[in-house]
């Protein structure tokens, strides 16, 4: 292994024992600067929309049409307006009983997670397939450098610190929308 491989391995390695040492010892909202909060009340004023958008190149006949979704509510808790954006449907209805948790943004609370009381039903994004995805982009970061690559030049190590930057983030946010449910369920 060329010295700058062993240099990067070994900054790689501090990155991921420094990442789990925080994970261990703050909360992941500590980490991003966001305060996790929750709010509780009866939705009103529900206002329902999907986004698509198109993920699969339009000139390859094969996935064409390959289209993701982005479902979207707007409601009031209260006097607090909210908006939940989710890959999955939402069980939401005017009139519901409903817990989120989330941030407090300028003007609106952005939804993380929610607990529908009249539906007994608990959304959110899936931490773990977040998470999941991270470590994915980990993995694959180290087979490229390690066993693809002979002798990285700037921009290979540039790409490869890109992937692991990503696989980092996306690992902090799994964990962070598991804090956003673990709070739904302590209150």
């Amino acid at each position: 292994m060329s010295a700058k491989k062993k240099l990067i391995a070994q900054l790689m390695m501090l990155i991921i024992v420094l990442g789990g040492v925080l994970l261990m010892t703050f909360k992941p909202s500590t980490i991003f600067g966001k305060s996790l909060t929750t709010r509780a009340g009866v939705v009103s004023g529900i206002e329902k929309a999907i986004e698509e958008r198109h993920i699969a190149d339009p000139h390859d006949p094969i996935v064409k049409d390959l289209k993701a979704y982005t479902y979207i509510a707007k409601f009031q808790l209260g006097n607090t307006p909210i908006v939940a954006k989710f890959q999955d449907p939402y069980q939401i209805d005017e009139g519901d009983i409903l817990r989120v948790s989330g941030v407090q943004e300028e003007q609106f609370f952005d939804v993380i997670a929610y607990r529908n009381e009249t539906k007994q039903y608990t959304g959110s994004n899936s931490w773990w397939m977040t998470a999941l995805a991270g470590l994915v982009f980990a993995v694959t970061a180290g087979f490229i450098f390690f066993r693809v690559i002979e002798d990285p030049r700037w921009y290979e190590q540039a790409f490869f610190m890109l992937l692991f930057g990503v696989s980092v983030f996306l690992i902090f946010r799994g964990f962070y929308i598991k804090e956003a449910i673990d709070l739904l369920q302590q209150s």
